[in-house]
């Protein structure tokens, strides 16, 4: 079997508060685009999974401890899952970029395995041990009102979007480290979108 892991990005972004967590909360309207890893998934028949990462994008991925190993050994411990797998991946998405590649992996084979059908308890297990934007990767487009809270666009805009990728590594952490003033949370309705022009004006 061949996914695509697909990319997000935020077209807004608002920082209102840092959680005692370490983790900020945040509101943003998100999309995934169509910029994706390709993950190749067949079971094998032997007691460890065989993980590999190809592609321009591949040299700075740990191969013990990243967030497919992390995902497999977490479901084969709660018993989720019995079989060992081999995954190829080929990352088109750059890493450090914000564009979220290494928890898109871990979303996408998550929903492959599970058949989409997961227990909410375990969801956010796996949100604690992948990354708090793993439930963007469950939507193609939304507003995240708070970081449990996704407002569901069902009429979707057609966006065209460029990229551009300066070669220039950012950890996500240590931007928002230095963020010093914060947003007040914002109220979303959907009606301010209801057309292209409204959701470009709002954006």
């Amino acid at each position: 079997m061949v996914l695509n892991s697909y990319s997000k990005i935020n077209l807004s972004l608002s920082i209102n508060s840092k959680l005692r967590s370490g983790l900020h909360e945040i509101q943003s309207f998100f999309c995934l685009i169509n910029l994706s890893d390709k993950i190749k998934i067949s079971k094998i028949n032997k007691k460890k999974d065989k993980v590999i990462f190809k592609g321009h994008f591949a040299k700075h991925i740990k191969k013990t401890d990243n967030s497919i190993v992390n995902l497999l050994k977490f479901l084969r411990k709660k018993k989720l899952i019995s079989n060992f797998y081999s995954i190829s991946v080929i990352k088109n998405i750059p890493i450090f970029g914000g564009l979220g590649g290494g928890t898109s992996n871990a979303a996408f084979i998550l929903k492959y395995l599970l058949k989409e059908k997961i227990n909410k308890n375990i969801f956010y297990k796996i949100e604690k041990l992948i990354g708090s934007d793993l439930r963007l990767f469950f939507y193609k487009q939304g507003f995240l009102e708070s970081l449990k809270t996704i407002k569901v666009v069902k009429k979707k805009i057609k966006l065209i979007i460029l990229l551009s990728y300066p070669n220039i590594n950012c950890s996500t952490r240590e931007i928002y480290s230095k963020v010093k003033k914060y947003s007040k949370k914002k109220k979303f309705y959907l009606h301010k979108i209801s057309t292209k022009k409204n959701f470009v004006d709002y954006i």
